[in-house]
């Protein structure tokens, strides 16, 4: 028996595994590439597959936002440091090409380059975003009568 997803010889029974909903016969080094699979109750020809569910992701929420103006206070504490856009990108290990990106407001920085920066400065890039909550509508649907115009006879 060869594994469906290289192709070695499996010596061993193999391991079944559900790669997007078709389940396979793996080899040991292949099985990481799809979630073990267990039969639970068969019927006639047909089966079932329960998954063994991998990690739950955790939902990312945003606090914080970048200030309106960050890339200029970042060019005005390089400056006033002394420091060129080669210096401060060793000075937080990135790519010099981003600093100029961030400092020309063409890119917005990955969290973990403003951490840097806030970091080296000593200063805070961001700030905390209020919940905005916008009022309910009324209805979600037109009806006839905010269409029509009603006539009254006099």
């Amino acid at each position: 028996m060869n594994c469906e997803i290289c192709g070695k010889e499996i010596k061993a029974p193999g391991y079944r595994i559900v790669v997007e909903g078709t389940e396979l016969t793996v080899c040991a080094s292949c099985k990481k590439y799809g979630s073990e699979s267990i039969q639970t109750a068969k019927q006639g020809s047909a089966r079932r597959v329960v998954l063994k569910k991998k990690k739950p992701q955790t939902k990312i929420e945003f606090k914080e936002e970048l200030i309106e103006n960050f890339n200029q206070i970042i060019r005005i504490e390089r400056e006033k440091r002394g420091w060129s856009q080669e210096q401060l990108a060793k000075k937080i290990q990135e790519k010099e090409s981003v600093i100029k990106k961030i400092e020309n407001a063409e890119i917005t920085p990955e969290p973990e380059v403003v951490e840097k920066l806030e970091k080296l400065f000593g200063i805070k890039l961001r700030e905390s975003v209020p919940d905005v909550k916008a009022p309910k509508a009324q209805r979600l649907t037109t009806t006839l009568g905010d269409v029509a115009m009603v006539k009254k006879k006099v």
